[in-house]
């Protein structure tokens, strides 16, 4: 195993154990949990096996659910936007051969806060959407989703500054 594999490893466990342990039980406004388990597809290299990707997608909102009893809508959700993955990099680096291979090695800050945007308001659109599963619920939805995903596109964005250094040591 190389250095890559074990950091990805580290960072799964991590980021599972302290999205349950500590920032499902932070509740802002009285219902804005963060999602910064979300950080673990984002530092997923860009050209690493995608296949990979949608399978580990899976496990982690697997694990997220299990041990949450959130009963699967961590699982679709993050299965969903490990596929649509490769769709938001093209969209927001562009198709040429300039995509980074890490999101960490990018220094087109616009580019990766839109792809962070999307990527985090997709994916929390899906989990609300699955949560509360009911037309009558859209503007909850809605709601819930903006100010959630605010809240983690800004946790998100700290954390990756803070795992970019940890990665250059």
């Amino acid at each position: 195993m190389n250095r890559g594999t074990i950091t990805l490893i580290f960072s799964f466990v991590f980021l599972v154990l302290v999205q349950v342990m500590v920032f499902n039980n932070i509740s802002l406004f009285g219902y804005v949990n963060p999602m910064i388990y979300l950080l673990f597809l984002v530092i997923y290299r860009f050209d690493n096996d995608q296949t990979l990707l949608i399978f580990l997608s899976f496990i982690l909102g697997f694990f997220i659910d299990f041990l949450s009893q959130s009963g699967g809508a961590h699982m679709i959700a993050s299965l969903t936007i490990g596929f649509l993955r490769p769709l938001i990099i093209r969209y927001s680096f562009g198709v040429t051969s300039e995509i980074p291979s890490t999101f960490q090695n990018d220094s087109r800050i616009k580019n990766k806060y839109l792809f962070l945007t999307i990527f985090i308001l997709i994916h929390h659109l899906i989990y609300f959407t699955i949560v509360y599963f009911s037309w009558n619920a859209t503007y909850l939805i809605l709601k819930n989703t903006l100010l959630t995903s605010v809240f983690s596109l800004i946790l998100i964005s700290l954390l990756s500054r803070f795992y970019k250094k940890l990665n250059d040591t």
